[in-house]
């Protein structure tokens, strides 16, 4: 879609093109990293509803998901279960290697995959990545690294920002717009 390609350069385009699967880290990026704990202990979190909702766009379009988080978290486990996600590891001191491991698996090239990822435990993943994104809220020293920075701030569309994006740059957003 014009407008959406109209707001990036020919370079990112391209990059978003080749993406067959978006991957992602939880805390910072699916939710706006808040951890809440009740007085029980239970854990909450806020998860914003257009990023879940593109899942099932990508999926229809052939473009796998998944979730590579360093935190164990019920909250997460449930919520990539409700968005049908390929897959959700938690609890991940080396996410490059469950990355790599990852990209071999679903016979991928990494060029091929995206990764949103706001923190330090990222940085390896988004050097590896084909397209490396994360969320406009995230560290300055984390901006410098990547090759987009959303406008759109963790748990507040960041996903869904770069989902349109690799959507429009496949020529899918055109499909789904119109029906």
């Amino acid at each position: 879609m014009k407008l959406i390609l109209s707001l990036y350069s020919k370079e990112l385009i391209k990059k978003a093109g080749n993406i067959k699967a978006i991957f992602f880290d939880a805390d910072g990026v699916l939710s706006d990293g808040k951890i809440i704990y009740d007085e029980n202990g239970k854990e909450t979190k806020n998860f914003n509803v257009k990023d879940g909702f593109i899942i099932t766009h990508l999926k229809k379009a052939g473009i796998l998901t998944g979730i590579i988080s360093g935190r164990d978290s019920g909250a997460t486990a449930k919520r990539a279960v409700e968005l049908k996600l390929d897959f959700c590891h938690q609890g991940i001191l080396d996410k490059a290697s469950v990355f790599e491991k990852l990209v071999k698996h679903y016979k991928l090239k990494m060029k091929e995959v995206a990764y949103i990822g706001d923190d330090i435990n990222d940085l390896p993943v988004l050097r590896l990545a084909g397209l490396s994104v994360c969320p406009s809220d995230t560290f300055d020293y984390m901006k410098q690294e990547v090759d987009m920075v959303t406008r759109a701030g963790g748990g507040q569309g960041a996903l869904r920002e770069v989902a349109d994006l690799v959507l429009a740059a496949r020529g899918e957003m055109e499909k789904i717009i119109r029906g």
